[in-house]
């Protein structure tokens, strides 16, 4: 086998036919040399956004499950009670908009978010595709389209994900773009120890011997020069470069590593897993990733609350509204004290949203014909409020937005030209952005 590292690059005997197709055969972070290739391919691509204008990074938090929307950015305090709920509205800082009472926090710092009211075409069924790719069909993510079209930054993956598997939705990720673009998965944030199973060594490859970048990038030259000088192997070699890089990058890691924050920090976004994947994802694009996927916890704590094989509508009050209320104002308040909010577009929107009356058990089931979306951020207009439901919030009563729609406003803020850049069009079809948030 080719030892990178170990010396046999550096005999002189050459190397073999062998050693070089097992060096494409080599897979660092998971990736083939293929999907490598094409990755490398994709930080090659043009720029899209003038040099002039800050380069836009995005956390979109996924809401497994589909929470309320009467309980949480559409209440509806004149509906009958077995549509309204238990609980009130309250007031924002946007003269006019109200929202559940479950969210004070948030409801202070309103000015600063744009809210979709009207989003509508999902299918009501546990699946992340119309929330993650804006297609009902499409399984590649905003995430994977970003890294192909803007690539890295620096030593930083383009597009990580936060949390566990998503539920339902198989090969949702790189998709149609392949497995090169799918996302560095870190199931479990909030322990002290992050597993970065794209980060690891193989066991036959010692920690000492990469510990030391320069002897294997030196390897790694020497083997290339001894080899035809083609395109396809300086590629090869400069995947192989960047995956080093990663691995031995103190960026990385240390951007992976919550203990590196102040304890006050840690609890202002919340003792939990949603508050402390938050807290990461502001670390990860802080240090230059520019995607940041965030699972709302896994299956046993996700917003479905349909009472006959979960707690019902009261779970809105004890436990999912004060989480997301804590975490996302600690989110939108660190990014603004940092100076990254303008350069940070954050998205929070759920599978589903859930039926406009509450059942014989008191929870709600799924609906997909009406759902919100929460954005702040990235050029964002504080304040927005976007469309409107009936009486019921069960459908859009004016200006419906679709999942084609809303991908084009996210690829829009992130600085992709939606109108003239032809790479985007597999993506979003014919959708253009919402006229009012961009």
């Amino acid at each position: 086998m080719l030892n990178i590292g170990r010396g046999n690059s550096r005999n002189c005997r050459g190397v073999s036919r062998r050693e070089l197709l097992q060096v494409g055969g080599l897979s660092v972070l998971g990736m083939s040399l293929a999907d490598g290739l094409r990755a490398d391919d994709a930080r090659k691509a043009k720029p899209i956004r003038s040099k002039s204008k800050p380069e836009t990074s995005c956390i979109f938090i996924y809401l497994e499950g589909g929470p309320s929307q009467l309980e949480t950015f559409d209440p509806k305090p004149n509906a009958p009670n077995d549509v309204r709920g238990p609980y009130g509205n309250i007031a924002t800082k946007v003269p006019g908009l109200q929202v559940c009472e479950l969210l004070p926090a948030m409801a202070e710092r309103m000015d600063r978010c744009a809210l979709i009211r009207s989003l509508t075409g999902f299918t009501g069924g546990h699946t992340a595709f119309p929330a993650l790719t804006g297609s009902v069909q499409s399984k590649t993510t905003y995430g994977a389209v970003m890294a192909k079209l803007k690539g890295n930054s620096g030593d930083m993956p383009a597009y990580i994900h936060l949390g566990g598997k998503i539920f339902n939705s198989p090969g949702v990720g790189g998709g149609l773009l392949g497995s090169a673009f799918d996302p560095v998965e870190i199931a479990d944030p909030t322990g002290t120890k992050v597993q970065l199973p794209q980060f690891t060594l193989s066991a036959d490859v010692p920690a000492e011997r990469f510990h030391d970048r320069r002897d294997l990038l030196a390897s790694i030259d020497q083997m290339r020069s001894k080899t035809d000088a083609s395109q396809a192997v300086e590629k090869m070699g400069s995947l192989h470069k960047r995956a080093v890089g990663m691995l031995t990058s103190t960026t990385v890691r240390d951007a992976f590593d919550l203990a590196k924050e102040k304890e006050s920090t840690r609890a202002r976004f919340g003792s939990n897993f949603f508050g402390q994947s938050l807290l990461m994802a502001r670390r990860l694009v802080e240090a230059g990733t520019r995607y940041v996927q965030v699972k709302w916890y896994d299956w046993d704590g996700a917003w479905d609350i349909h009472g006959f094989n979960s707690t019902g509508v009261e779970r809105m009050e004890e436990e999912l509204c004060p989480r997301f209320d804590q975490g996302m104002t600690a989110l939108l308040d660190d990014l603004q004290e940092r100076g990254l909010l303008e350069t940070t577009l954050v998205v929070a929107v759920g599978e589903m949203g859930r039926t406009p009356k509450i059942n014989k058990w008191g929870g709600r089931d799924h609906w997909g014909n009406s759902l919100f979306a929460l954005l702040a951020g990235g050029g964002v207009p504080g304040g927005a409020v976007i469309g409107a439901t009936d009486a019921s919030a069960a459908a859009p009563a004016t200006d419906p937005v679709y999942p084609g729609e809303l991908a084009a406003t996210i690829y829009r803020l992130l600085g992709i030209d939606t109108n003239t850049d032809p790479r985007i069009r597999p993506f979003i079809g014919t959708s253009a952005p919402v006229a009012g948030l961009v």
